[in-house]
């Protein structure tokens, strides 16, 4: 069995190169590589001197350093490097998943999430957003595995501190299974650093990443946490696919952490000004209903009036405007658009002017 095609990446890889203002992608605008260097404060030369042999296949000892220290109690041996929280969430999924296994998680959903689940035999059990974020939604839901993707869902909604505090003791006191997709822990809304809920001695699994944080998709540095048995039969698995990360890749990666306090305030404040300024506009735009502000994260959740197509809208609005956007459609929900804040900012608000100004879109 071969998992559907991946919806939102056909369109992405139609769109996101040509827009003027790219409000579809799910993480900041990239940096150039000077650029990159400098922010993980890393000289040309430095990248000269690097042997180009693999990488350890669990990653190097003091990149996976760098990555434990962000989680309370983690130690590097918890730690397994990958190509991408994709290839994080393939591996965990195919280690932790049997054929009829139920997995619940927040819906809409990134798609990797359900799909990877779902190929290997898995019952889906979707929790709307619209009551996710309640503790006492999920103690009716039996499931072998239960996925937390907050903030990182298309609606970038999550929980409050005492839902989440009782959701996570109600867990621990069942010794429930959980796969936390923490992949916008460096974009909280406000604070330098999002909470985890990642604790491997008790199966509370974690996938995360920087790269679509720190505008540097191009890395393709992510990470798995778990406890030592479960990450080893992940690391073999792993041998049949990527094997290792790029030498040059983990390399900046280790200094981008390492110096992250430098520029991760910068970063922090253009997406959340972004966010502010579609929350001033949005009901300005053309055939919007409501929009959910992101809680975390830079992704939200926009609603259009009833009976609009959402594909329609999104292609006209790129014909006319240049703005691309991610249709509802693409995460299997239709009547809504998913909007991404990491554009530059003076890109956002011309983009913005132009949808406003845009009426015919249906």
């Amino acid at each position: 069995m071969e998992p559907r095609e991946f919806f939102i990446e056909d369109r992405l890889e139609r769109f996101r190169l040509k827009a003027f203002c790219n409000l579809g992608e799910s993480g900041l605008g990239f940096f150039r590589l000077e650029e990159v260097l400098g922010m993980a404060e890393i000289s040309f030369s430095d990248l000269l001197d690097l042997p180009m042999n693999d990488s350890p296949n669990q990653g190097s000892l003091e990149l996976r350093k760098a990555i434990a220290s962000l989680y309370p109690g983690v130690s590097p041996d918890q730690v397994l490097v990958t190509t991408g929280t994709g290839e994080a969430l393939y591996l965990a999924f195919h280690i932790a998943l049997k054929p009829q296994n139920k997995v619940a998680l927040i819906w809409p959903a990134f798609q990797a999430l359900y799909e990877i689940p779902k190929m290997l035999g898995a019952e889906i059990v979707k929790v709307p957003h619209e009551k996710a974020f309640l503790a006492s939604t999920w103690k009716d839901i039996d499931a072998d595995l239960y996925i937390l993707n907050h903030p990182h869902n298309p609606t970038g909604k999550t929980f409050s501190d005492w839902e989440w505090e009782t959701l996570i003791a109600e867990f621990r006191q069942k010794k429930k299974q959980v796969l936390f997709d923490e992949h916008y822990r460096f974009l909280p809304s406000e604070g330098f650093m999002g909470r985890t809920g990642v604790d491997p001695n008790h199966s509370f699994y974690g996938t995360g990443s920087f790269t679509k944080c720190f505008g540097v998709t191009g890395l393709r540095v992510g990470w798995l946490i778990a406890e030592e048995s479960f990450l080893k039969r992940t690391r073999s698995f792993k041998d049949y696919l990527t094997h290792t990360v790029s030498p040059i890749s983990e390399r900046i990666a280790l200094g981008l952490l390492n110096a992250k306090e430098s520029f991760l305030p910068k970063i922090q404040l253009r997406v959340r000004k972004n966010i502010q300024s579609f929350d001033s506009i949005w009901k300005e735009l053309p055939h919007t209903e409501s929009f959910t502000t992101p809680a975390g994260g830079l992704v939200g959740w926009l609603k259009l009036k009833p009976g609009i197509s959402s594909e329609d809208y999104a292609d006209r609005l790129f014909e006319k405007t240049g703005v691309f956007v991610l249709p509802g459609s693409n995460f299997e929900e239709e009547g809504f658009l998913r909007i991404g804040f990491g554009e530059r900012e003076e890109r956002m608000i011309e983009g913005l002017l132009r949808w406003k100004k845009c009426t015919d879109l249906i």
